[in-house]
């Protein structure tokens, strides 16, 4: 899934592998070992790139991360005005990505992507004492971003939840 702003930045994300393999589903709850995804992602915040694979979703969440990016593209600005905050922040368990909705005005979608942890770039800045990381702030067209969740969704149907 690659999410390129109007400026050229960009946070391209790519699931790789399950962190664990031979995992399996089990009937008693979620087997948290198995369904670590390693994400490979390569990045520009318009000054730097960097790039870092490591495991920073989960199976599910890479599927609620699809529905919230989805649900962005097909809201209007009247539905991102009256959202709670928890409506316009995705987070991981893992802290290495967090995604926040900043804006959506006349189908252009404003996103702030923190990268923490072991995807931070090497001597990246900070976010202001948020605690989230080193931010790429992205603008992208409802459509452009429509499309990088297709294509995140087609990624996904390799890596079931197990």
């Amino acid at each position: 899934m690659k999410l390129e702003s109007l400026d050229g930045r960009f946070v391209e994300l790519a699931i790789s592998a399950y962190q664990f393999g031979g995992g399996r589903s089990t009937s008693e709850g979620r087997d948290w070992d198995a369904n670590w995804l390693m994400i490979r992602g390569r990045v520009w915040d318009g000054h730097a790139s960097w790039v870092f694979h490591d495991p920073c979703m989960t199976t599910w969440e890479a599927r609620e991360l699809s529905s919230w990016l989805r649900g962005l593209a097909d809201s209007n600005a009247a539905t991102v005005k009256t959202a709670g905050p928890d409506e316009l922040r995705r987070w991981l368990t893992e802290p290495n990505l967090t995604f926040e909705l900043t804006g959506s005005d006349h189908g252009i979608i404003s996103l702030v992507v923190h990268f923490d942890a072991e995807s931070r770039p090497p001597g990246g800045s900070s976010d202001g004492g948020q605690g989230l990381g080193h931010e790429v702030r992205l603008e992208l067209s409802a459509a452009d971003l429509a499309r990088a969740v297709d294509d995140w969704d087609r990624e996904l149907v390799r890596f079931p939840e197990r």
